[in-house]
């Protein structure tokens, strides 16, 4: 294709939908000609393509435009191009059992519905399907430019308008996401990158039932760098569609003005109709000239649950909701991929009331790829060499470009003392005082100890007297694992295939609170006894070697030095010193200074080998003289200091 990358010249798959357990469409950008395909899976676990058709209006052509698609039955939601050049964005219902049919899509050609939009995901209930989304500001001034996130809603029951309007929305509204530092001058995230499918819970903060949408934001790229989480309430959405006044433009160059309450009152925009064909064009034109609310849908806990300075921007979210502690409290666990191939796994605090400081805690970052996540998703599955055939495990599944990893949601056997395990502070991890193991407390009945809020592991690990919650006195609720319906397939990192063959994964593990870091593998063991005994013995026998050859080396230099210096000494002082030389330039002796001054050549150490380390935590060490280097001391980790979580809080 001429103007493209030839790498864009391939198929590149943007919607993978499931039907039923028989059927799957697939759809690609096909080399800038969208097809989509359909496939029937026969009996032997073979596909054979059974229908095939355009995919314009449901995939993109540029791989590089951001999509989004939605399955119902027959049914399929789509927001993405429509054009070559990426110039008529739109949201589209298309039935793809009835190839003949337009279907119905926004209006095309007018920044009041979609305006520039990059999507970050979709989903339905009952009587809606929402659209997730930042795209230009199109109500601010024609001065301004700003990109702003936005919910889209639409009717499930939209038949389309009376004629002319037959082919377009009639309950199409939208609303600003409000994901911002409050204060006097609030820092805003406006460009939202991926949601979490929506998760329900009864959380602390409000006391109240809430069914929430986890979304991942970043600043924009010209000011401050920075990510952050927020989440959304449902019920607010409805609310602010419900009661919102709703912003008109007379024409292109007119400001937005709030409609009529007149008008309002007759034909609310985003209202659901047994027939929306039967609307009058009165309604159906005023609907169409006001789909923005005018009141924002603002951050469900108030401030952000976490804020990430630095290059690595968040990318994809998942959540593992309302996991039950210890302490009777339910936590909501987010997973939250980056553009640097990263898996930061957080708890949240906010939710279930804890009395902290912080929103959320850090449990620890995974190194899954080089390159940056695409997808993530949660799913219960067998681990591998389990002894228990009906044993189930929850697992993270990362995408990127060039990789699927499948991830153990927790990570409880890497840590090898009571200490480690209760300071880890992970809902899913426990440390088992029969046992004596870190260990995943859905698994099986015993005696924990567990400290989510805190994590006072030197505490709690001192006394092994001391009374330890258990599993049997403290039932627990059957909730629900979010499990992906549609896509149940088990993936192993050592699964083959006939194009492909999937090698184990090995991923690097960066414990937060500066705790120290191992390689380890996705689904690795914890060495046993023996080995650990003979590695000390080793290193016990090496250092008794160290100590007696430095001591004879000592003796022997103390006696043979003093009179090799001796014989030296004369001619020393009549040879030249050497003048000192710097990265390849000679460094000249300073004159002698006034006794008011002070000569800084003599106040420190000359062109010493050894820096000492300063309270930041990248130290400078020159290793040649002509040749300085700079060499990042950064302990025991596996991990630059720009891929750690940092929070800020009011």
């Amino acid at each position: 294709m001429k103007g493209k990358p030839k790498d864009a010249c391939h198929n590149f798959v943007r919607v993978l939908a499931k039907d039923a357990a028989s059927e799957v469409l697939v759809c690609g950008t096909n080399a800038f000609q969208p097809m989509c395909r359909q496939y029937d899976r026969e009996k032997y676990g073979e596909y054979r393509q059974i229908l095939e058709f355009s995919g314009l209006g449901i995939s993109p052509y540029d791989p590089s435009h951001n999509s989004t698609f939605l399955r119902d039955g027959d049914v399929l939601y789509a927001g993405t191009v429509s054009d070559f050049s990426g110039a008529d964005p739109l949201i589209h219902r298309r039935n793809v059992s009835k190839l003949l049919e337009l279907g119905i899509r926004t209006e095309r050609n007018d920044v009041k519905f979609l305006n520039e939009p990059q999507f970050a995901g979709s989903f339905k209930d009952e009587k809606y399907v929402y659209l997730w989304f930042r795209e230009q500001a199109a109500e601010l001034d024609s001065c301004s430019r700003a990109i702003y996130s936005r919910v889209a809603r639409l009717c499930r029951s939209d038949m389309g308008g009376p004629r002319p309007y037959s082919n377009e929305w009639t309950s199409f509204v939208k609303a600003r996401l409000n994901c911002s530092v409050p204060g006097d001058y609030p820092f805003y995230f406006d460009q939202i990158e991926a949601i979490a499918p929506p998760v329900s819970g009864r959380y602390s903060a409000k006391d109240e039932n809430a069914r929430l949408v986890y979304a991942v934001f970043r600043s924009p790229l010209a000011g401050v760098s920075a990510s952050a989480i927020c989440a959304f309430d449902l019920t607010q959405i409805t609310k602010v569609f419900s009661k919102s006044s709703y912003r008109s433009q007379a024409n292109s160059r007119s400001p937005w003005t709030p409609a009529h309450d007149d008008m309002l009152s007759k034909h609310r925009p985003g209202t659901c109709v047994k027939d929306s064909r039967t609307l009058s064009e009165e309604a159906v034109a005023f609907v169409r000239s006001s789909p923005l609310a005018d009141d924002a849908v603002h951050n469900y806990f108030g401030a952000p649950l976490s804020i990430h300075s630095g290059s690595d921007h968040f990318t994809q979210i998942a959540v593992d909701a309302q996991v039950r502690a210890l302490d009777g409290r339910y936590y909501d666990v987010v997973f939250v991929g980056t553009s640097g191939g990263n898996v930061f796994k957080l708890v949240n605090l906010a939710g279930a009331a804890a009395k902290t400081g912080n929103p959320s805690y850090h449990v620890y970052t995974l190194r899954v790829t080089n390159e940056p996540i695409r997808n993530m998703m949660l799913y219960e599955g067998k681990p591998r060499g389990s002894p228990y055939s009906d044993a189930l495990q929850n697992f993270l599944i990362v995408v990127s470009d060039r990789s699927v990893v499948r991830i153990p949601a927790s990570k409880c056997s890497m840590f090898a003392s009571c200490v480690q395990c209760v300071s880890l502070r992970d809902p899913h991890c426990a440390w088992d005082i029969e046992r004596g193991k870190c260990t995943n407390i859905d698994q099986q009945p015993g005696h924990f100890e567990q400290d989510i809020v805190e994590g006072r592991g030197t505490q709690l690990c001192a006394d092994p007297f001391r009374f330890a919650n258990s599993l049997g006195e403290i039932p627990i609720a059957d909730q629900p694992r979010f499990s992906h319906q549609d896509a149940p397939l088990t993936l192993s990192l050592t699964s083959k295939t006939n194009n492909c063959s999937c090698a184990e994964k090995s991923v690097e593990m960066c414990a937060s609170g500066g705790s120290s870091s191992s390689e380890i593998s996705s689904e690795s063991t914890v060495s046993t006894l023996s080995e650990q005994s003979s590695v000390i013995a080793v290193c016990t026998t090496i250092g008794i070697l160290s100590i007696l050859i430095g001591f004879f080396a000592g003796s022997f230099y103390s006696r043979c030095v003093p009179s090799l210096k001796s014989k030296g000494s004369a001619r020393s002082l009549s040879s030249p010193t050497p003048q000192p030389v710097y990265n390849g330039t000679p460094l000249v002796r300073p004159c002698a200074m006034p006794s008011g001054l002070i000569n800084a050549y003599e106040s420190t150490s000359k062109f010493s080998t050894f820096v000492p380390r300063p309270q930041s935590p990248i130290s400078l060490q020159v290793e040649e003289m002509g040749t300085p280097q700079s060499r990042v001391a950064w302990g025991t980790s596996t991990l630059p200091k720009d891929y750690r979580v940092k929070q800020m809080y009011l």
